[in-house]
């Protein structure tokens, strides 16, 4: 489960700047007209376009100019939403992985996605005296305001993956990974709408118990909306994270079963849309019913390639991963957080939107924008 970039506050200017354009014969989503599309009437709006354009383009990332040695002696926990999850298993994984390079001492809590169990984690690592928490997919209504002000009042460095809906400050998160889905839904928007030709009927799923994947359902659908008058939202599916490998595939199939006419499922997060393709599958719509996602996970990029996922805005979650460490270990020296343009403590970390027009040679590697970031943060970092 990605997002603060410059990059992406770009996109998202532009997708303001939307106005209706002349109508003519749209050839599909990719930038450069690969991803195919029924011939129609209808043409993505200039503004629409370039922030399709502009989400498809390679990304480049620059790491921080400076940063401390790597602290003494600390301990670290890693509380994801749930190690199941892979958007916020690869990011919590990768967390620990930069704190072992680091020094310091690292332990895995897994709350499987239950609330009691996260706060539950969260005391245990108080007990056990860490200095620092990265909670993947974290959010204080799940924590609780209580717990976290407790947390801080300890001393423990806290890191979220989330969005605005966050608090950041002295009683609150220490530091916020941006991964509001709400900035890349405008990209994932306007290549639906030029990818069905401006006839998209979808399937919108949303997981509401994480407030900055809603917010991206709410941007989409606005979008969406926006760009292409003639799409319509069909359907809408909520569930819990805990519902995606028991009862989310048969939902979904049911719906699909009983509305022929959706031509396109909004996934929150790809992990869910992993679960879809299963659904798909099941009801003889692969390849009929095209799925679109965000995060980039390496069985999504395998997904677009074989032809059972249309599309997924990508985000390096290894590389997030280490980003906290380094923002963690500013922190433990006594040094402020690197903020990026939208006030978020992610070091403009890059994002891609892939389908098969433009991806990777390797999808089996989790896609990193092809950065030897690992390298860059150890030399920095002075450690081998």
């Amino acid at each position: 489960m990605n997002i603060p970039t410059r990059r992406l506050l770009a996109l998202a200017g532009a997708g303001l700047a939307f106005s209706l354009a002349a109508c003519t014969t749209s050839t599909g989503a990719g930038s450069d007209g690969s991803a195919s599309a029924a011939a129609s009437d209808y043409k993505l709006p200039a503004a629409a376009q370039t922030v399709l354009d502009e989400a498809m383009k390679a990304p480049t990332w620059t790491p921080p100019k400076t940063s401390p040695k790597a602290a003494k002696g600390k301990f670290v926990v890693s509380v994801p939403c749930a190690e199941a999850a892979v958007g916020c298993a690869r990011p919590g994984d990768a967390f620990l992985q930069a704190a072992k390079a680091l020094g310091w001492r690292t332990q895995l809590i897994d709350p499987a996605g239950d609330p009691k169990k996260t706060q539950a984690a969260l005391k245990q690592a108080l007990q056990l005296g860490a200095n620092g928490v990265w909670m993947p997919g974290g959010t204080v209504e799940a924590v609780g305001t209580d717990l976290l002000k407790q947390m801080r009042k300890a001393g423990v460095a806290m890191f979220t993956l989330g969005g605005r809906s966050q608090p950041l400050g002295p009683s609150a998160w220490s530091g916020i990974m941006n991964n509001d889905y709400g900035l890349t839904s405008p990209a994932l928007a306007a290549y639906v709408a030029k990818d069905s030709g401006g006839k998209a009927k979808v399937l919108m799923v949303n997981d509401s118990e994480f407030p900055d994947v809603a917010n991206g359902v709410k941007v989409f659908e606005s979008k969406l909306g926006e760009y292409c008058p003639s799409c319509k939202i069909s359907q809408r599916l909520d569930f819990s994270i805990t519902d995606i490998s028991t009862t989310l595939p048969s939902r979904v199939k049911a719906i699909l079963q009983a509305h022929p006419d959706i031509n396109y499922i909004y996934a929150p997060y790809d992990f869910a849309a992993t679960q879809m393709s299963t659904a798909l599958a099941q009801a003889g719509l692969a390849g009929k019913v095209k799925l679109v996602g965000a995060d980039g996970n390496p069985q999504n990029i395998q997904a677009i390639k074989d032809g059972t996922q249309t599309v997924s805005y990508a985000r390096p979650s290894e590389l997030m991963g280490w980003v906290v460490a380094d923002q963690m270990n500013r922190i433990f020296n006594g040094q402020p957080t690197i903020n990026d343009a939208a006030g978020f403590q992610t070091e403009d970390y890059p994002t891609q939107l892939l389908d098969q027009s433009n991806l990777p040679t390797d999808v089996a590697k989790p896609w990193d924008a092809g950065v030897d970031y690992q390298s860059d943060f150890k030399k920095l970092w002075g450690v081998g």
